[in-house]
This record gives structure tokens, sequence and C-alpha cells, in this order.
């Protein structure tokens, strides 16, 4: 095994020998490779595919495919007109409800033959003519509109009984009509189709009336015309992080450098992206954000660090090596375990995610090159300061102070450890209250008080509910939902799902029959029934279509061939509780009916509550899976580089104690984790083990420096901790303008929840690491002398060390004591 590592270690050294021999020619590859990628920028696009949201490997997703072929899709908006005084049963309002029609059926992307509504042409009242036969007209003729008290109160009647209208089109109060509609699947440019459901919006504006809508497509439209407002918080981030840069280092390499890496990691990121034909999801751009701020820090540790050397040796080309001798192995463990943890989201069930987990994770790992190469080769060809003084002696040596005092001995380091503990244990209690899915009604998208929240507010206080569950029932023989048995069936599962109390109504082929059985019989209710037979059944079925003279008008009830047959139940949101209950109470029904009827399957789940609870079951499994995972890549590579088990364990204590508190916060703040909270979680645990790795490795360092722990906690938390706060600083400007400047709730509450984790992450490598080195004495640190690495190394660095006054910040054996 040792000679392994000496192998290693040996190809490590003489790849760095070359780098620093041929740093105009790495520094040209790297700019080559820039230009390539660069290249692929144009094709980027950002777009949202709403498959791409949907874990596709789920039963859910698989029953949902097959009902949308033939019964329409989830992705379905919903337009109400609301009269603020009285009903809707009068002239204008019906002018307007076929205006508000005419205009959805008119929208790009819609779907023709999927929009439903009190004055279309495919909602019509059926009945019998004067000569006995079954007549099926529609309820608004534009041509000839009722008028006078008797044809609109006729109207109204006619509405009144027909179960497929009253309360699902026309709410139970008479206030309001609803229109519905799909949209076609496929790539929606929802920019335009939001600018034009805007507009008409604005065209149907009446005095005495509301114009509500809401749906998926309507909130997606929403998230694309706040777009404009990234460019704004692109170059607010880049002049932000410059003043920081400034005010850390006043030095010219110190703010151009980490910029610079910025800009090529950015390319290679992107570019990456466009060149496998990935798209940029709106809702995670803070994401990238978080990456080019990584980026950055890892520039301040190089740079800093080179300032600080040259301090010591007054050659910019040997501070520039020395930097990197010093930070090869903490930068580069932090990188490729940033990476990993990023990158383990390509097991993820759900498309996105899988390629953010791609993209990002080959993001984080390009820093390696257009930062952590890029940065010590650069300083070699730059011309060497003229200053050699660092400037930030006076803030680390009341940081080490600052330290002498408080955690630098046992008794400190015992208190913060102790005071770990207790926040664990009480984070504990409210982390078990975090949500899978959404924690309340409308989307935590955007605002609370933002036109879709409250247009989905009003909709569901006046009508059953605007989000739609679908079970697929089918038989295994054609024209076998004719058979009476199966139709029982489906009225069973019906009245079991009506009894949970979010169940606002439901729609399906049974009901049908019974309206034109009834209608065949003189209309007695009496025959307001399935009939014995199949024949029976299948003649209504076809009276039904035969009265109308709209093609297809089952087909949002049953297929062609008549094996298949669309369910249909509404509720008010898709909250996670509302929708756990729904499912719970669907799965029981079915496994109680279908063993009765030979033949006969049930199948979960479409529409927006069944897509919602396929992504909910993958959301919690791809939580459960990949935050450890996390966890146990961090473990086994800093196991791997330290050769330590101690070391690994003392990597994931500060991780799990920002990720148990991280979900506190979630819990307390009832943050449901959704779709687009698992990458951040996931990148958030990932970019934490940074702050660790370089505060273990340079008490490691100092250790075998000084041979004094405490002393080497002080030294470290006054040089590395300062930069490690910095960084934070750094990390957190990079999103914190997500916070205040971007008026899309989701983007401001991630970032928030990641400068919450940066914070955590930070905190906890700045006390936990030294207090838990100070109380446990792990060896591979009292033990920790020359490395594999070092003993390969040049003396330079070594020798200088031992001559020059140490650096001011370093604390005085007589200040310790």
């Amino acid at each position: 095994m040792k000679k392994i590592r000496d192998t290693i270690a040996g190809i490590l050294i003489r790849g760095e020998r070359w780098l620093f021999a041929n740093p105009k020619i790495v520094l040209g590859l790297i700019l080559v490779v820039t230009a390539i990628f660069a290249s692929f920028l144009p094709k980027l696009r950002m777009y949202t595919d709403f498959d791409a949201l949907l874990p596709q490997s789920s039963s859910y997703i698989q029953t949902y495919n097959r009902i949308k072929q033939n019964f329409g899709g989830a992705n379905q908006m919903v337009m109400v007109v609301h009269a603020k005084d009285g009903s809707i049963f009068n002239s204008q309002a019906l002018a307007l409800i076929y205006k508000a029609t005419q205009g959805v059926d008119s929208l790009p992307y819609v779907d023709h033959n999927q929009v439903s509504s009190l004055t279309h042409r495919t909602v019509r009242s059926t009945h019998l003519s004067a000569d006995g036969s079954i007549v099926s007209t529609p309820y608004y003729d534009p041509q000839s509109p009722p008028a006078g008290a008797t044809a609109l109160q006729a109207l109204k009647a006619d509405v009144v009984q027909n179960p497929q209208v009253y309360g699902l089109l026309v709410s139970p109060d008479f206030s309001s009509a609803l229109i519905r509609a799909r949209l076609n699947e496929g790539q929606i440019d929802y920019r335009t189709f939001i600018d034009a459901l805007v507009k008409l919006r604005g065209n149907l504006a009446t005095s005495g009336y509301d114009v509500y809508a809401t749906g998926n497509p309507v909130l997606i439209g929403y998230v694309y015309t706040y777009l404009h407002q990234i460019i704004a918080i692109l170059f607010g981030t880049l002049a932000l992080l410059a003043a920081l840069l400034i005010l850390y280092f006043r030095r010219v390499y110190g703010v151009l450098l980490p910029l610079v890496g910025i800009g090529l990691s950015s390319i290679w990121g992107l570019g990456f992206m466009a060149m496998c034909g990935f798209n940029l999801e709106p809702l995670s751009l803070p994401i990238p954000f978080l990456i080019a701020a990584r980026a950055t820090s890892h520039g301040v540790q190089l740079v800093a660090r080179y300032y600080e050397e040259f301090e010591l040796v007054h050659d910019g080309r040997k501070a520039a090596r020395n930097a990197l001798d010093a930070l090869f192995r903490p930068g580069s463990l932090a990188i490729i375990v940033d990476a990993l943890g990023i990158g383990a989201l390509v097991l993820a069930t759900i498309p996105f995610d899988h390629e953010l987990g791609l993209s990002a994770g080959f993001w984080a790992f390009s820093v390696i090159f257009t930062v952590h190469f890029m940065v010590p080769l650069a300083l070699t060809v730059l011309p060497a300061p003229r200053k050699t003084q660092n400037k930030n002696h006076a803030i680390r040596a009341a940081l080490g102070a600052f330290m002498a005092r408080t955690g630098g001995n046992r008794r400190g380091a015992w208190t913060i450890l102790g005071v770990m503990l207790a926040l664990v244990v009480v984070g504990g209690y409210y982390a078990a209250h975090v949500q899978i899915g959404d924690s309340e009604p409308g989307s935590p998208l955007l605002k609370r008080n933002h036109d879709y929240n409250l247009s989905t507010k009003a909709i569901n206080t006046v009508f059953p509910g605007s989000e739609e569950l679908h079970v697929l029932v089918r038989t295994h023989k054609p024209n076998g939902l004719k058979q009476p048995q199966v139709m029982h069936a489906i009225e069973t599962l019906q009245a079991d799902m009506m009894l949970d109390p979010d169940t606002g109504g439901t729609k399906a082929l049974p009901l049908v029959v019974r309206q034109v059985n009834r209608l065949t019989h003189y209309n007695d209710p009496r025959w307001a029934q399935i009939p014995h037979g199949a024949r029976e059944a299948g003649g209504l079925m076809f009276a039904y279509m035969a009265s109308s003279p709209v093609p297809g008008a089952l087909k949002e009830f049953v297929n062609a061939s008549g094996d298949e047959a669309d369910v249909v139940f509404y509720y008010k949101d898709h909250r996670a509780v509302t929708i756990d209950r729904a499912m719970d109470q669907a799965r029981r029904s079915i496994a109680a009916i279908v063993p009765g009827v030979k033949g006969l399957s049930m199948d979960l789940a479409g529409g927006i509550i069944g897509v919602t609870a396929a992504t909910n079951q993958a959301i919690d499994r791809d939580n459960l899976v990949i935050v450890p995972l996390v966890m146990l890549i961090a473990f086994l590579l800093v196991m791997g580089y330290y050769r330590s088990v101690h070391a690994g364990v003392l990597m994931v204590v500060p991780m799990l104690f920002s990720t148990v508190l991280t979900y506190a916060y979630m819990g307390w703040n009832h943050i449901g984790i959704d779709v687009n909270v698992v990458p951040v979680i996931a990148v958030g645990v990932g970019v934490g083990i940074d702050y660790a790795v370089y505060f273990m490795d340079r008490i490691r360092e100092e250790m075998g420096r000084t041979h004094d722990l405490r002393r080497a906690v002080i030294e470290a938390f006054s040089t590395t901790g300062y930069a490690v706060s910095f960084t934070a600083v750094t990390l957190v400007a990079g999103i914190a303008l997500w916070i205040f400047m971007s008026d899309l709730r989701f983007q401001s509450d991630a970032a928030l929840l990641l400068s919450f984790m940066l914070i955590l992450n930070a905190l906890a490598a700045m006390f936990i690491v030294p207090a838990w080195c100070l109380v446990f004495r792990p060896r591979f640190v009292t033990d920790a002398s020359s490395s594999d690495w070092d003993i390969h190394q040049d003396t330079d660095r070594e020798v200088c060390l031992k001559q020059e006054t140490p650096v001011a910040g370093r604390i005085a054996a007589s200040e310790i004591v």
C-alpha cells in the first residue's frame, strides 16, 4: 500500500513540476478549452420542460403518460369569470363567458379538442325532442343567445339538471363559470403563452366581473415574466463580489484573478450544458450562481495564501508554487467532493435533477483547471507585486486572540461541542416535521399575494377544485367497460373517494349512461340507472354520441376500443397532506374493488394530483439517498486522502450539524421539500465540506510546524479562519441578491436557505473542527509531520519558514499562555 501511495505522490509531484515549468502552455490549453466551450454557448436555451420534472420510472407517471395519449395531460389551465354581485345567468355575463372561452381556445399551444366551458360547443345539453329522439344542443348559441328572464331561467334549470356542468363548470352558487383547457405536449414557449393570457384578461376586463386564471402553464408562464431580473441580479452580484474582493485584498491580483476564475468556470459549465443539449431551468438559477461564487472562493484562498507566502519568500514564482503546494491537498479534495456531492444528483429519479447533477457536477469539477491551476500559474507569469507586506495582520491577530480566549482551550472546546449537541437535538425535533411536497395552498414559487395565488384561492373558494386526480380504469377485453359490473365498480370508486372532505367533485362514464338511460325513458328519474346488460349500455353510449354533432362526444370518458376509461376527481389544492390522503383512499378503494370484478384493473394516477404524488415519492426517495450519499462520499474521500477514519468522521460531523439545522430551519418555516428544493439541499451539503477541509488541513500544517495542538488551532483560526469567513461572505454574496431582488418567492427562499446552509457550514468548520481536535486529539492531526506529498516537495518553502519572522497574524506563545 505504501508503495502505491508513494507512486501516486510521485506522479502528482512530477505533474506539478511540469505545470510550473510550462505555465504558458498550460494557460494556453485552458484558454483553448474555454474557447471550445464558448462556441457552444449560443445553443444554450432557458426553458421549462414539464416532462423533465416528472419521474418517468414511476408507475404513476407511466399511467399518466397512457392517460395523456387518450384523455389529455396534466399541463392544464383554468380560467374563471366571476360575477361580483348576483349570478352569471344574464346576457352580459354569458356574452363575457363566451368571449373568454373563445379567447382561451385561441391561446397559443392550447389543444382545441381539450377545451370545456358552459359556452363551448362541446359542452351540450342532452334532452328528448318532441318526436321522442335524443337531441344534443349547446347550452349557449352565440347566434341566438338566451334573452329574457324565461329563457335565462330555463338555461339555469337545464344546467342544474346536468352534474357534468353544475358544480364543475358552473359554481354551486351560480356566481362563476369555469373554462378549462389543456396545452399540447412538447416544447412550449411559456413567455408567449403568458403574454397572450395577460392580454386576454385585459381584454376581458369588465365592470362588475373578475377574471381569474390558474394552472401549471399559467404558473410557469408567470415565472418567465421575471427573467429580466436575472440580468440585473447577475451584474449586481458581479459588482458586489468585486467590492468584497477590493475590501478584502486591496490589491490588483486579489480582485482580478478570482473574477477571471468566475468567467472561465462559468463558460466551461454553461458550455458543457449547451454541448449536452441541457436547458437552463429558471427556478434553478441560484445554483449556478453559487457554483460560480464557489470558484471565486477557491481563487480567494489561493491568492490569499500567495500573498502570505510572498511576504516570506519575496519571490512571486516561489510564492505561487508554495501556495499551490500548501493548498493542493485541501483545495483539490474540496473541489472533488463538491463535484461528486453535486454530481450525486445523477442518481435522482427526476430527469431534471439528473441533468443538473451531471452539468453542475462538471461545472464544479472544472474549477480545478479554471481556478485551482489557473490562479497560481497566472501568478508565476504575472509580474511580482511591488509590496511584500500583507495588510490583514491586525484582523488576523484579533481572530487569534479571540480563539485563544474562547475555543482555544479544552474547556472552551467542550462547551462548543456541548452547544452543538444541544442544537442538533432541538433541531432534530423540527427537522422531523419537514414535509415532502407543498405545505400550503397555491404555489410556493410565487409570493402569497401574487395574482396567481390570489386567483387560485378565489377559484377554489367557489368551485369544488381546480386540481385533478385521474384514475385509469382498464378491462382485459375490448368494450369491457360496457359491462354493468365494471360501471358499478367505477361508481363504487367514486363514492369511496367522495368520502374525503377535500374531494370536491368527480366525473366519469357511468353518470352519462345513467342520464341517457333516463332520457330514453321519458326523462323518468327512476330510470337513471346502469342497465343490466353490456349491449344496453353500449346502445346508450351510441345514442349519446349520435345525438351530438361534435365528433368524439365520449372521448373525455372512454377510448375508441372501449377498454380504457378516465375517472376524474377534483381537489382544491395539491398540498402534501391533501395528496397523501387522496392517494391513500384511492389505493384502499382499488384494492377492495378490483378483486371482485374479473378482468378489471384500476391504475393510479394522472392529473396534477397524480403527477405531484409521483414527484413527491421520488423526492422522498432521492432525499433519503442523495444527502447521506454526499456525506458518505465526503467521508470516504477524506479518509482516503488522509489515510485516517477519524479524518473522515471529523468531516462528516460539521456536515451533519449544518444539515440537521437546515432541515430544522425548513420545518420551523414550513418549507416543504419539492422538486426544486432537493438540488438546493444537495448542493448546499456538498459545498459545505470545503470550509472544514481547509480548516482541518491548516491545523495539521501548523501542528507539524509548532508541535503544539493549541497553538496550531489558534494559528489556523487566525489565518485560515479569516479566509474561511471571507469565503463564506463571498459565497453568500454570490446568491444574496436573489433574496432581495427576485420577485420569485422560491428563488428568494432558495437563496435564503442556501445562505443559511453556507453560514452554518462556515461556523461549523471554524468552531467544531478545532474543538473536536482539542477534545479528541485525533492522531492524524497530532502526529502530523511530513506527508507523502511533503516529502517530495522542494525545500524552498520550509527553509523560508524557518528563517523568516512568522506572519504578524500569528500569536506568540506568551499570548497563548
